[in-house]
Parts: structure tokens; C-alpha cells; sequence
């Protein structure tokens, strides 16, 4: 995936709400073994991290700062709702979603890759993404990391 220009970024070892976890060591335990993991099989370290859930609070950001160097905590704002249209006589609905988040100004989209069929879908959504304007990047670009490669 590197190799292709794509960006990876943590998001917890076993997404837990992790405002729920009960100290900040468990805390730490968790967003620890997504960096050990991330190091050991690509080679490298993020400091991008979307929380699960999209829950964020004051604790998740306060372990972030200890653990990684200037961490940037990334959210989005389009579901296409993979999570609840996979395995369903209706997996469309995730284009239907999308839709819906774009239309109402969203551009950050969350997508697990649950299925074949949000695979089969992602055609759709980068045409429905350039056909309102937007244009594809990575969240880096968007933010404009200066360590981020340069928007073709």
C-alpha cells in the first residue's frame, strides 16, 4: 500500500471506545501495540490516529501527546455505513450514504473494506466525490503536512 501512495495511519490495536477503558494504562497498552505493529510490519512510525467509533475525548487526547510526537487526530465526516449494509440484500445503500455525507458538505470518508461490495463501490464514490468538485488525497495532503508527498 505504501509503495502505492496510499496513507497509513493508527487507529488502535483493538478498537476499543477508548474513552470506555478504565485507566490510562490500558489506554496506553492498546494505542502501544498499534505503533509496535506499524513499525515492525511497514517500517515506520504515524502520527495520524483515528480514535474507533470516532469517540474522542480529553483522556485519548491527553495519552496521544505522551505517546507520539505531535500527534494529529483525524475524524470524518461521510459514512457510507459499510458496517451496516455488508452482507445485506442491499449493499447499495452505501452509495446512498455517501451521497447523503457529500451532499451535506462532508469530506473525509471512513470505508473498512468489510466486503467486496464497498470495494466494488469505491468507483462510485470517486465519482461522486469529483462530480461535486472535490478531489482525492490523502489526509496529510489535506492538511498540509509539509512531510506529505505533493498533490499530482
Amino acid at each position: 500500500m505504501l509503495a502505492h501512495g496510499h496513507q497509513v495511519a493508527l487507529h488502535s490495536w483493538s478498537h476499543p471506545p477508548i474513552e470506555e477503558l478504565k485507566t490510562d494504562a490500558e489506554i496506553d497498552e492498546d494505542i502501544i501495540k498499534n505503533i509496535q505493529i506499524v513499525r515492525e510490519q511497514l517500517g515506520f512510525e504515524s502520527r495520524y490516529f483515528r480514535p474507533p467509533y470516532g469517540i474522542l475525548g480529553a483522556r485519548t487526547r491527553q495519552r496521544l501527546a505522551r505517546l507520539i510526537k505531535d500527534p494529529q487526530i483525524i475524524n470524518w465526516s461521510v459514512d457510507i455505513e459499510d458496517w451496516l449494509w455488508v452482507g445485506s440484500p442491499t449493499p447499495e445503500k452505501q452509495v446512498e450514504a455517501f451521497q447523503r455525507d457529500v451532499d451535506k458538505g462532508g469530506d473525509l470518508v471512513v470505508m473498512h473494506f468489510l466486503s467486496k461490495d464497498t470495494v466494488m463501490y469505491t468507483k462510485d464514490f470517486i465519482q461522486i466525490a469529483r462530480n461535486t468538485g472535490k478531489r482525492i488525497m490523502r489526509v496529510d495532503q489535506c492538511m498540509e503536512d509539509p512531510a506529505a508527498p505533493p498533490l499530482d
